[in-house]
Order: C-alpha cells, then structure tokens, then sequence
C-alpha cells in the first residue's frame, strides 16, 4: 500500500468513517469476503418479511418466495424491499468495530461501538427492543462480558448473527475465528443454564423428557469458524460443515447432524420442508442450533451455490431470516461475488441507503472493503510472528 493510501486508512480507522482507499480491492480474497457480507444483507433481506411463518403458508402465499417483498410488520416508515431486520443491526456493529480497529477487537472495544452508535431513541425500529436491556447496561458502565447474563431470549440466534465478520479478518484460520467468537458473543449470551423442557412422545407412547441447554455461543464459533474456512482456497461444502460441527457439545452437534441426514436423502429441497418442520415442532422458532441445523442443510442441499442456498432457506420456513443468513453467508464466502445474481446485489447496496433506522447505512461493499483491510492487517500479523519463529530455526 502506498504511504498516501496507507495514510488515508489510518484516518479512516481513526475516525470509523466511510473512506475510499483509492484503488478498490480487486483480488479473490475481496471476492469471497464481498460475497459474504453480500449474503447477509441478501438473506436477512429476503428472509424477514416471511420470518415465523410455516412453510406452507410461505407457498400458499408466494408460491416460490424468489425476491425481495416488503414486510407487512414494520414500524415507523413503511418497509421496503432490500431492507434488513435487527440482527443485521448488531451483525453492523460488530464489523463496524472491527473496520474502525482494523483487525481482531475485544468485548469491550464491541461494547463502546454499541453506546456509541445506537441511538436510544430508535430501538424497536430496526434494531430490536430485546436489545436494550443491554445498550442500557452498557451504558451504565456494566462490563460488557457480564451484560449477556440479563439479556433476553437467551440460547437464540441473535447473538450468532453477529458472528460473521469474525470469520472473514480471520479468513482460513477457523481457530481463531471460533475462539474471538465465543468471547464476544457474551455480549449478549451467556452458558451453561437449561433453557426449557422438551417433552416428546415417542413410538411407544411414552413421553421422553429431555433439557435442552443454551448453545448460543458454540453456535457463535460455528459461524465464525465455518466463515473462514469458506473463504480457505481448498474449501468444500462438506469441509465448511465439518468445521462448523467441530464447534459444537455432542448433543447440538448431533441435532444438526439429524437436519443435516434430511437433506442427505432428499430428492430434491421441497422433501426436507416436512421433516424440518416436524423435527422441530412445539421449540421455539429462534433457537440457534435450530437455524443453523436449516442453514447448513440449505448450503449442503444447493451445493454450496449462494442464490438456490439463499432461497431454500427462505421457503423452508421458521426463522426464514436468520437460516437465509447462515445459508447464503456461508455460500457466498465460498463462491465469491460473481457467484450472486447482480440485480439482487444492487437492490440491497441500494436499499441500505433509504432506510431511517439502521445503525449504519454503510453498504455491502463498503463494509466487505473495510474488512478485507482488516483481514490484511492480521495476515500481516500472522506473517511477522511466523517469520520471528523461523528465525529461531537451526539456531
């Protein structure tokens, strides 16, 4: 990078504005990192106006739900195509934070962008109310590892929607995404305690009565890790799945493992709609193992191509949003932007721009650029340490 640009970045990460660091990224890692971000905007897009719904009702309505709608839900102004939901809230504020480091940040570096950049007076518009339980004990001064104890809906997948860009500065290095991503996501999770009972009958007419534990944070690696494993220039569907399950306790590993079977002996997607809903019939819709159970199955079922993993996921049903998120993120940072339809790439970098509430109306672009800096200032990193061990060699 020349001294001028070098300069213009530092300002950049200074100041957390929106700079152009002259000549644009233009190289296979800026590829993969722009098709991920692409895909969460994309999924998180498409997927929430349908959020909640059974998959029968998303075809009775829609038939094949293939673009983006506006949702009937909204508040405030009236919502538009393209726009996003909560979870691309925070998932803003984290990249945001990492954008204005320039690299790996910690809890608290989260916390202060998350006082400094939401505006009280707009919670419950884009990002969601759940969410201020925590800004207001962040902004008492509680330390942000603790906060996650108080949040609520504690075990779902808002804390994991986070996760992504952990995965991307951090691109062929799985270890160190997952370990970032469990330390952060307290944030808003916290371990160890049983979330609710599930009670089911089984073939004998038995009731078999089992915990089911907070995963979120496992879930939390899962994503991040299997991010950056995508983006690892040998990666496969399969390899990017078996390092998500590496992520996970044997119990939640082998609930996605079960979703995972579905889609392995499907016909085509539409067969994995019935077992999927009946598998996880009575649990509440938002439970991170559940969605990333979908997610993944809608990867594996499209072949790891972003446009059919992002639509399966969005007709499956449930929590259409955050399954769109894991299963389009996943595929676009191991196809790379080309692999997107471009009109659905222009419609959200649009959209972003006329939406009064988000956090951040940085676009997908502009987000993936400054990544893909932070992603080479820790190569850079990784490259000075590796070369002070192999000075040590021989001696």
């Amino acid at each position: 990078m020349r001294d001028s640009a070098r300069t213009l970045f530092v300002i950049a990460l200074l100041s957390g504005g929106v700079v152009s660091y002259g000549q644009p990224p233009n190289d296979r890692l800026f590829a993969h990192i722009y098709g991920a971000v692409a895909g969460a905007y994309i999924g998180n897009a498409m997927g929430a106006p349908v959020e909640g719904w059974t998959w029968e009702k998303i075809e009775k309505t829609y038939g094949f739900l293939d673009k983006f709608v506006a949702d009937p839900r909204s508040k405030g102004v009236p919502n538009q195509p393209g726009w996003t939901e909560d979870g691309m809230e925070r998932y803003k504020l984290l990249a945001s934070a990492v954008i204005k480091k320039g690299g790996r940040i910690s809890i608290e570096e989260l916390g202060r962008e998350w006082v400094e950049k939401i505006d009280p007076t707009r919670i419950g518009f884009r990002i969601g109310p759940q969410d201020r339980v925590i800004y207001d004990l962040l902004k008492a001064g509680i330390p942000p590892m603790e906060v996650g104890r108080y949040a609520l809906w504690p075990g779902f997948m808002g804390t994991s929607k986070m996760m992504q860009p952990l995965g991307l500065i951090s691109a062929c290095r799985p270890d160190v995404a997952a370990k970032d991503a469990l330390d952060l996501g307290r944030i808003k999770d916290a371990q160890g305690r049983p979330l609710w009972r599930n009670d089911k009958q089984t073939e004998d007419g038995r009731y078999r009565s089992t915990l089911i534990y907070n995963s979120a944070l496992e879930n939390c690696a899962a994503i991040a890790a299997a991010t950056a494993e995508a983006i690892r220039p040998s990666a496969t569907v399969d390899s990017v799945i078996a390092v998500a399950l590496a992520q996970l306790p044997p119990g939640s590993r082998k609930e996605v493992e079960t979703v995972l079977g579905f889609a392995k002996n499907a016909k085509d997607w539409k067969e994995i709609r019935p077992l999927y809903q009946k598998f996880y019939e009575g649990t509440p819709i938002s439970n991170a193992i559940d969605i990333l159970a979908g997610g993944l199955a809608c990867f594996k079922l499209a072949n790891g191509q972003p446009r059919e993993a992002t639509l399966y996921a969005t007709n499956l049903g449930r929590d259409t949003d955050c399954k769109a998120y894991v299963a389009g993120g996943l595929a676009g940072a191991l196809r790379g932007i080309e692999a997107w339809p471009p009109e659905w790439v222009e419609l959200v970098e649009k959209a972003v721009l006329t939406d009064p509430y988000t956090v951040d109306k940085r676009n997908a672009r502009q987000i993936a650029e400054g990544l893909y800096w932070a992603a080479i200032n820790e190569m850079r990193k990784v490259k000075a340490q590796t070369g002070e061990l192999e000075s040590l060699l021989g001696k």
